[in-house]
């Protein structure tokens, strides 16, 4: 495919961004370190960039050291979710923008976007189509935006959970650990241990947080 007519409109876009994030002290995380450079070469002029990261942990420390405005971050990560990043980051900074990179859209339960403290949200495979510009249009104007792409997703069979995995389920949703859950339940912690693995290959999960955000999307939770 030829870009080259699309090349001034990309540019445009840039500048616009560039505008919109102009002196805003900002906070990248993401799992790519190629995508991550490239995005820190193009934040070069705008924002103020604090910092640039892989990971949950280091990302969350550039937050609570530099105190951003705005934190743009991937939903995978090299370690640790994005997802828990932002609820971590949000819990410790009520006033923290965030802005969500969605690479798995059709796991992504857009309809609990504020329950997770997402102020925007836009899919991976849209990046360069002018939709990170409009999600931060809407953040300029103090309101929360949700990629389209991300509410045309089609959603993912449900899947079906034993008691026992529904129990874990609804354990991980209060926080609760892996000894208390098994307190609770009666259960050996190697047990417990056991059902969160096959809780987490039925709903395509990689932590608790995503179990969680996978198990309001398909109805297997209520939230909050």
């Amino acid at each position: 495919m030829d870009l080259t007519p699309s090349l001034a409109v990309v540019e445009s876009r840039r500048r616009q961004g560039e505008v919109l994030l102009q002196g805003r002290r900002l906070v990248l995380c993401s799992s790519s370190w190629p995508l991550l450079v490239s995005q820190v070469c193009v934040l070069q002029r705008g924002p103020q960039l604090l910092g640039a990261c892989t990971t949950e942990e280091e990302g969350l420390a550039l937050v609570m050291t530099h105190r951003p405005e705005l934190l743009i971050c991937h939903d995978g990560l090299d370690q640790g979710n994005g997802l828990r990043l932002i609820r971590r980051a949000k819990a410790a900074m009520p006033e923290l923008r965030t802005l969500l990179i969605v690479q798995e859209p059709q796991r992504f339960a857009w309809k609990q976007l504020l329950h997770l403290g997402i102020d925007a949200a836009c899919s991976g495979t849209q990046l360069g189509r002018g939709v990170v510009l409009k999600a931060l249009k809407s953040l300029e104007q103090g309101g929360c935006f949700i990629d389209p792409a991300l509410r045309s997703t089609s959603p993912l069979a449900r899947p079906q959970l034993t008691g026992r995995e529904q129990q874990v389920l609804e354990g991980l949703q209060r926080y609760e650990s892996t000894k208390q859950q098994a307190k609770r339940l009666g259960l050996q912690l190697s047990t417990v241990k056991g059902y969160q693995r096959q809780l987490y290959n039925k709903l395509g999960a990689h932590c608790s947080t995503q179990a969680v955000l996978l198990g309001l999307h398909n109805g297997l939770l209520q939230a909050d």
